[in-house]
């Protein structure tokens, strides 16, 4: 079975509100060719046989990273070592990346890498890529296990985003705010 390309098309819709499915729609409508091209060098780089296919399906996880904030922005999330190349692609195109955040967030997506030594964020990090593991269940009927995990190993821990701050997406969240999480670290 071809990967999925769009969100529409891997999430379950049916209580998603009008501006909800716009945001959703912008993610799916990115040029995401300069990423592509971007992974695809580095990886090559690396000395990796890199296939259309893995690109296919390493942008579609980013798509769903994106989209989890846009649906849950009430809580931070982690991602997995292997979408994280493509996150690092797409913010490196400076103005594509900050209008595409504008766009769906309706302000920037930081990205906070983790300090490996540091055995607080560690925690932490542990703690966020744990939850966005089960959001990602309960949010797509399609998940590719290369790109997302269920289960990580904590030297695959890399990074996380900053909350989401757009009063408009935190009004209509899928989610409630999971007092649970590390809640430290919210961005200005």
């Amino acid at each position: 079975m071809p990967c999925p390309t769009r969100l529409i098309d891997i999430i379950n819709a049916s209580q998603l509100t009008p501006l909800q499915l716009e945001r959703l729609a912008r993610i799916d409508a990115e040029d995401f060719a300069p990423v592509r091209a971007k992974v695809k060098a580095d990886m090559l780089k690396l000395g990796m046989k890199v296939v259309d296919d893995w690109l296919d399906r390493g942008i579609l996880a980013l798509k769903q990273y994106y989209a989890v904030a846009v649906l849950d922005p009430l809580n931070r999330h982690a991602v997995s070592d292997a979408i994280d190349p493509f996150w690092h692609a797409h913010i490196l195109h400076t103005k594509q990346y900050t209008s595409f955040c504008d766009d769906v967030t309706d302000g920037y997506i930081h990205h906070e890498p983790l300090d490996h030594a540091n055995r607080t964020a560690m925690g932490e990090i542990r703690a966020l890529y744990d939850y966005t593991a089960q959001c990602y269940k309960q949010l797509f009927m399609f998940i590719d296990a290369e790109f997302f995990p269920e289960v990580l190993d904590d030297e695959r821990l890399v990074c996380k985003h900053m909350d989401v701050r757009s009063p408009a997406l935190r009004a209509v969240a899928v989610l409630p705010m999971n007092l649970a999480l590390p809640q430290v670290g919210i961005a200005a």
